[in-house]
């Protein structure tokens, strides 16, 4: 009971903050490590590549996101394209602390498929709620790190059709590794695409064209890149959401 009562205040919450967020038009905010950040300024440019970039700020502190299009879609992040990134920066006191979802190696956080091999037997079994039940998984071999294993699902000739979970995270893995699948034939590959500590997406949900303005949502994990030792050593943001941006003329 205690349970479901935290999960209907958190939801209360949230669903109060979003009403707030689309009567402040326009609005950025999200939880900050757990704490609720809101901007008191917040602009977007898009570049002549059609590249967007949104600057929150506060007094004290600055969120900014970047994505590689303007176009409604997910942009995932901590990943080895750089035109899709998160950072956040802030100065207390003459104490400056900067941190960003650049590539580190680390804990695996999520992988896809690049080829999909042959002679393997599924880890997971499809459930009439469209739920995958693994019980098993496969080791893989290769890449930065080790220890990584993976809950794969194949069709009737052994092809493996898709990467279900990620069961062990392993250690030591940068954005981009390949690293087969054991067994099998050996041929099954799949690439780490970001890690635990450095990972999130930003999704672009509406561009108005006419009005130039954008609207969409975002989360991640970012990492200390100025190696201040006063600087926890990942910030967290999540539930993050902004809602029709004035998009200004390009920096």
């Amino acid at each position: 009971m205690k349970k479901l009562v935290s999960l209907f205040i958190i939801a209360v919450f949230f669903s109060s903050c979003q009403e707030d967020l689309q009567t402040n038009n326009p609005g950025f905010q999200g939880l900050k490590d757990d704490v609720l950040w809101r901007s008191n300024d917040t602009r977007a440019y898009v570049s002549p590549s059609g590249a967007l970039t949104i600057e929150a700020q506060t007094e004290y502190e600055n969120v900014t996101l970047n994505t590689s299009s303007i176009s409604v879609g997910k942009y995932v992040l901590g990943t080895t394209n750089a035109a899709n990134l998160a950072s956040y920066s802030s100065s207390f006191n003459d104490v400056s602390m900067e941190y960003a979802t650049e590539p580190v190696p680390g804990q695996v956080y999520s992988v896809s498929l690049v080829n999909t091999g042959s002679g393997y037997t599924s880890d997971c079994d499809l459930q009439t709620n469209n739920q995958y039940v693994c019980d098993s998984a496969h080791n893989t071999t290769g890449g930065s790190g080790s220890g990584l294993t993976v809950a794969i699902v194949t069709n009737a000739a052994g092809l493996v059709t898709s990467v279900v979970r990620v069961v062990a995270r392993g250690n030591g893995y940068l954005p981009g590794d390949i690293v087969t699948v054991t067994s099998g034939n050996l041929n099954c590959k799949i690439r780490v695409e970001n890690v635990q500590n450095s990972n999130g997406e930003i999704e672009i949900t509406a561009y108005d064209n006419v009005n130039q303005t954008v609207t969409g949502k975002f989360k991640f994990n970012a990492v200390n890149t100025n190696n201040n030792p006063f600087a926890e050593p990942i910030v967290n943001f999540q539930y993050g959401e902004f809602y029709k941006i004035p998009i200004y003329p390009s920096l």
